[in-house]
């Protein structure tokens, strides 16, 4: 630019006030371009900047909704433990055909049938027991209107066993149940067997899959 400047005085093509208004108008062109860069990249930023309010409003929604869930979550839990049948020593209140029912098949499915009839709680589509799998051979169970914990397992596998045990005793009279001697002595054998500590771990076992497939 200066060049053309030193040629056009050199000549005398044009006089000096004309070189002043070229000078300036130049001047403001790049200033102009210089402003007009300027405005470029402040709307670039802008964008970004828009773009990250809305990635965060849309992290913000995520988290609420995750929020939502929890809470509705602990609500739920907590309609349910508040009509979790504790896990405690008592006499079951059972029908006695239901009773019957399980006894006749004098295996694991005895123990099963029973667990789930009267310790099976549901609310709404949900069902819960009150034994919760915490870590590997580690459990809880309700009682007490809250959860204790149970290492190994060691109390619910007593508490169930001895419930179930004391209710098929009850029912197994000849004297006071429509009770075959035959049948009597098959039911017996297997409410002996129900103290073997190894017996019990072993169904046990199918106890704790139903728990893991229904537990809230």
């Amino acid at each position: 630019m200066f060049l053309i400047f030193k040629l056009i005085f050199k000549k005398k093509l044009i006089n000096i006030d004309y070189v002043n208004i070229f000078y300036i108008e130049s001047k403001t062109i790049f200033k102009m371009n210089d402003m007009k860069e300027v405005l470029d990249e402040i709307n670039n930023i802008s964008s970004k900047i828009i773009d990250k309010l809305n990635n965060l409003e849309e992290r913000i929604k995520k988290i609420e909704k995750k929020i939502d869930m929890i809470n509705n979550k602990n609500i739920t839990n907590q309609i349910i433990e508040e009509n979790l049948i504790e896990l405690k020593q008592e006499v079951l209140n059972i029908e006695e055909s239901d009773v019957f029912k399980a006894i006749e098949y004098r295996d694991y499915r005895s123990i099963m049938y029973i667990f789930k009839l009267y310790y099976k709680t549901k609310t709404n589509e949900t069902y819960a027991y009150p034994i919760r799998i915490i870590g590997k051979r580690k459990f809880s169970y309700y009682d007490n209107k809250q959860w204790n914990n149970d290492p190994f397992g060691h109390y619910c596998i007593n508490v169930i066993f001895q419930n179930i045990q004391n209710l098929f005793i009850k029912y197994n009279d000849m004297e006071l149940y429509d009770v075959s001697y035959e049948d009597f002595i098959k039911n017996q054998t297997f409410i002996c067997k129900l103290i073997n500590d190894k017996y019990k771990r072993d169904i046990f076992k199918n106890i704790i899959e139903e728990v893991r497939i229904n537990n809230i």
